[in-house]
C-alpha cells in the first residue's frame, strides 16, 4: 500500500519533468533531426548483416516501432532530467526559443548546460548503443519467426 502511495504522490512530478525534458528535445532539434533519420536504422542494420536485405518489410517495421519518436524520446529524456531541475530545463527552454543568446552562458544555468553539454552528448551516443543492443533481439526474432512454415490447423 505505501508502495502504490508513494508512486501516486510522485507520479505528476515525473510526468512533469519528462514533458519538460521532452519540450527541450523538441526546441533544441533532436526531435527534428530525428525525424530526418528515418530509414538510417534499417541502413545500419543492412551494413550490419546484409542477409536482413531479404527481409527488408521485417527490418523496416521494426524501425517503425522501434525507433518511433515517442520511443525513443522516453529513453533519452532521463538524459536532461537527471542533470538539471525544472527551473534549469525551463530556462534551457527559453535559450534555444529566443534565439540562443550568448548571454545566456553568462548564467548560472548556462554555464552549467555548457559544462555538461559534452557529457551529454557522449550519454545520448552511448544511450543510442545500449537502446539498439536492446532492440536488436527483436528484429532477429521477427526474421528466424518469418522462417518457419506456418502451422497447419488439423
Amino acid at each position: 500500500m505505501k508502495k502504490l502511495l508513494l508512486i501516486v504522490l510522485f507520479l505528476p512530478f515525473f510526468v512533469h519533468a519528462n514533458e519538460l525534458a521532452f519540450k527541450l528535445l523538441e526546441v533544441n532539434g533532436a526531435k527534428a533531426y530525428f525525424g530526418k533519420s528515418k530509414g538510417q536504422m534499417a541502413n545500419v542494420m543492412y551494413m550490419i548483416d546484409p542477409s536482413l536485405k531479404l527481409h527488408s518489410n521485417l527490418v523496416e517495421q521494426w524501425e517503425s516501432n522501434y525507433f518511433a519518436w515517442d520511443k525513443v524520446r522516453a529513453s533519452i529524456a532521463p538524459i536532461y532530467t537527471s542533470r538539471f531541475s525544472d527551473v534549469e530545463i525551463k530556462e534551457i527552454i527559453n535559450f534555444f526559443n529566443i534565439g540562443q543568446p550568448a548571454s545566456f552562458f553568462e548564467t548560472k544555468t548556462g554555464k552549467k548546460f555548457q559544462l555538461l553539454s559534452p557529457e551529454i552528448n557522449q550519454e545520448f551516443t552511448i544511450n543510442g548503443h545500449t537502446y539498439m543492443s536492446q532492440v536488436k533481439p527483436f528484429l532477429y526474432e521477427a526474421v528466424g519467426n518469418s522462417n518457419k512454415p506456418l502451422k497447419q490447423d488439423k
